[in-house]
């Protein structure tokens, strides 16, 4: 019988080894800064149609994006504020007090004879109001994505001007350079993360702004998606979301910090 045990991956994904911008000071992922984000809409589970049978090959239905875009989500698990509980039903606190990395934060169920099971990874210690991450299953090759953050009150988010946005996408625990230009008198948002021989193909967003967040379409490796995320911060400091596609090797979460 084999005996599965909870295991903690040094990050695999230093600062100086991986791509991204950020910015921003304050806590992030694993353990970093002592905020906790007010109470926002519970997650909506999407139903991205990969399903957890043995030999799944991540095919299905093209998700759909929400009707509006919520301060926080996930297309498997649940989240309360910045803690992540798993479709497994573990749970990850992914801030509080202690250190402070910037880089990707990964804990992984493992068997004796070290094989991975899952992994839950998060990130990044350089954003300020924004977490978003990762769980993989890698018995059935289920991906799912997830993003939190302390959300700006539509009031508070720009209505002139645009904007660039920098920062990461990531897949499991690797990240890649994200890029978004925002326009927001004409309440545009399109997005790019770039491709990587481990990150896998780049991902393509465009999408309208409302009610502080924002939602609309995705591709990524010639298969179309949706992407959905939200503004952070007292006034649109950062933003932080995901994309979804049938194949849900191809899902990714994604912040970004506006320059």
């Amino acid at each position: 019988m084999t005996t599965l045990k909870p295991a903690l991956l040094l990050s695999v994904c230093i600062l100086t080894a991986c791509g991204g911008g950020g910015g921003g000071g304050g806590g992030g992922g694993g353990g970093g800064g002592d905020k906790t984000p007010p109470t926002t809409t519970p997650p909506v589970q999407t139903d991205n149609g990969s399903g957890n049978n043995a030999g799944n090959n991540n095919t299905g239905t093209t998700p759909q994006p929400p009707a509006s875009a919520p301060t926080s989500l996930a297309t498997g698990g649940t989240l309360s504020g910045y803690t992540y509980t798993t479709p497994q039903g573990l749970s990850y606190t992914m801030r509080g007090t202690g250190i402070e990395p910037a880089y990707v934060f990964t804990q992984s169920l493992t068997s004796t004879d070290g094989t991975r099971h899952s992994a839950t990874s998060w990130c990044c210690g350089r954003m300020s109001y924004t977490t978003f991450g990762t769980w993989t299953d890698f018995k059935t090759g289920k991906h799912d994505v997830f993003y939190t953050g302390e959300p700006t009150l539509a009031a508070n988010v720009p209505t002139q001007g645009t904007a660039t946005y920098v920062g990461n996408g990531m897949r499991e625990d690797i990240r890649s350079d994200a890029t978004f230009n925002v326009d927001f008198a004409a309440k545009t948002i399109n997005g790019n993360i770039a491709a990587g021989d481990a990150f896998g193909s780049a991902v393509a967003m465009q999408g309208t702004i409302a009610d502080g967040g924002f939602t609309g379409k995705a591709q990524s490796g010639g298969q179309d998606g949706t992407f959905t995320g939200h503004f952070n911060g007292p006034a649109a400091q950062e933003l932080g979301g995901l994309a979804s596609f049938a194949d849900t090797s191809k899902n990714v979460a994604f912040g970004a910090t506006r320059q």
